[in-house]
């Protein structure tokens, strides 16, 4: 329902809404120009607050705008949908990082909201993790948004996660020219965290997936990857305070062949900036 109400309106020119009236002096600067930001600043400036969004990157939309591919969410709508918000009054500044806080207030802000999202993906310590062949999730789905995608032309790409965000990896390499892509990770087929028709698109595409695996190495041969040593998996699980109990078949060690490597095994928050 709310497709189709989105459809009909968009349907229709854009019409910028009325500036929100300012009601008190105060100023409130957001950290981040993702769907938390900038919806904490449509609230506030609706409420009569004078707010300035800080957003490292040059452009606006956070994780939608270069963590979710094209396929999926066209830009357009994104920027349809945050030029709503701007249009409200609050004012965007693009390729803006926050190098502290400190800087923040003596600008004459009030209050600060932190809402940076999480885009830093992470790798496993594992041998070899430290290629250059080695991509991660979040800067590869980021750099392909931004129109810098890496040269995976006739590459033969292997993600390690079952996760959603390895299957948007995954669908993109293909996108971007690569001759093949498979996927890996330590759940089952029947336990992959990402959602059902996700994996049977990724499937129709010819993507191949070999699930029940654990990773030891990823080896290289004469400066370029050969493939990741992976290990089969009898039981897995992860635990409530998030640790991972995991048990391997003795002697199950084999090599996945590839000659590029994406992690897609989660991301964390950018706080680097934040003091103690």
């Amino acid at each position: 329902l709310k497709r189709f109400v989105t459809d009909q309106v968009y349907a229709a020119p854009y019409v910028a809404p009325p500036t929100a009236p300012r009601k008190f002096e105060e100023r409130v600067a957001v950290i981040g120009a993702g769907p938390c930001g900038l919806t904490a600043a449509k609230d506030l400036v609706q409420a009569g607050y004078g707010v300035t969004v800080f957003e490292a990157l040059p452009v606006a939309g956070g994780m939608l705008r270069v963590g979710v591919p094209e396929y999926r969410l066209p830009t357009s709508i994104i920027n349809r949908e945050v030029q709503e918000i701007i249009d409200l009054g609050v004012e965007l500044r693009l390729n803006t990082p926050v190098e502290n806080l400190d800087d923040v207030f003596a600008q004459g802000f009030s209050a600060v909201l932190i809402a940076v999202g999480a885009h830093e993906g992470k790798k496993l310590p594992i041998p070899g993790a430290d290629h250059p062949d080695v991509l991660i999730n979040t800067r590869f789905l980021r750099d392909v948004r931004l129109g810098k995608s890496p040269d995976l032309k006739d590459r033969h790409v292997l993600v390690l996660g079952g996760g959603n965000v390895a299957m948007d990896c995954a669908r993109t390499a293909l996108r971007v020219g690569a001759k093949r892509v498979d996927i890996a990770c330590l759940e089952s087929r029947e336990t992959m965290p990402s959602h059902q028709e996700e994996i049977a698109e990724a499937e129709e595409e010819g993507i191949t997936i070999y699930p029940s695996r654990s990773f030891n190495r990823i080896h290289s041969l004469n400066g370029n990857i050969s493939g990741v040593e992976a290990v089969n998996v009898s039981f897995m699980q992860f635990e409530s305070d998030g640790s991972l109990t995991l048990e391997t078949i003795p002697n199950s060690e084999h090599i996945l062949q590839c000659d590029t490597v994406i992690f897609a095994i989660g991301q964390r928050a950018g706080l680097a900036f934040i003091p103690e």
